[in-house]
C-alpha cells in the first residue's frame, strides 16, 4: 500500500499519538507480557462463544495459530514504537481478515472485546486511577491507529477485487462484440 514514514507520522499526528503516549504504553510492556496468556485465553473463550467466529476459526490448529498471533499483537501494542515491521503486520491483519471472510463488524467487536480485557488487566495492576486513565487513552489511540491500517488494507483488497471483476467483464464484453460482428457478417 506504499505507506511511508511521512504517512505513518501523519496518521499518528491525526490520532494524537506522540512519544509520550508510546512511552507510557511501553512502561507496561513487561506487565502485559507476563499476563498475555491470560488475556489471550479470556479473549478466545469469549470469541468462540460467537457462532460466526467459531465457524471461521474451524479447528484446534487454527486456534493455536491465532492465539500465537494475538500474543504478538498484544505485546506489540505496548512496544512503544511503530516500526515498518509493526505497520506491515497491521496491514497483513487486514489482508488475512478479508481473505478468510471476517466482516468488519466482527473485527470491530473483537477489538472492543480485546480492549476491555486488556483494560481489566491493567486496572488490576495500576493503582493510580489517573495513570490508568492515561494508559487507557494511549491504548485507545494506538488501537484506532491499527484499525485505520487494517481497514485501509481491507478496503484496498475490495477495490482490487472490483477492478479484477471489471477487467473480466470488459474482456467478456469484447469477446461478445467480436462474436456479434462475426455472426452479423455471416
Amino acid at each position: 500500500m506504499k505507506i511511508g514514514d511521512i504517512e505513518i507520522q501523519h496518521r499518528m499526528d491525526l490520532l494524537l499519538i506522540n512519544k509520550d503516549a508510546l512511552e507510557l504504553l511501553s512502561a507496561y510492556h513487561s506487565m502485559i507480557e507476563i499476563n498475555v496468556d491470560e488475556i489471550v485465553d479470556e479473549f478466545y473463550v469469549l470469541q468462540t462463544e460467537i457462532d460466526e467466529i467459531s465457524l471461521l476459526i474451524g479447528d484446534a490448529d487454527t486456534l493455536v495459530r491465532l492465539k500465537n498471533a494475538l500474543r504478538k499483537y498484544i505485546t506489540d501494542l505496548f512496544l512503544g514504537e511503530r516500526s515498518p515491521e509493526y505497520i506491515n503486520n497491521r496491514l497483513r491483519i487486514g489482508l488475512v481478515h478479508k481473505r478468510i471472510g471476517v466482516e468488519p463488524k466482527l473485527y470491530l467487536s473483537a477489538i472492543m472485546m480485546l480492549k476491555k480485557i486488556i483494560a481489566k488487566c491493567l486496572r488490576a495492576r495500576i493503582e493510580d486511577i489517573e495513570k490508568y486513565s492515561l494508559v487507557l487513552d494511549a491504548l485507545d489511540r494506538v488501537l484506532y491507529f491499527d484499525i485505520t491500517l487494517v481497514f485501509d488494507t481491507y478496503i484496498d483488497s475490495l477495490v482490487s477485487e472490483i477492478e479484477i471483476a471489471k477487467r473480466k467483464t470488459e474482456v467478456y464484453a469484447n469477446s461478445l462484440e467480436i462474436k456479434v460482428a462475426e455472426r452479423t457478417q455471416q
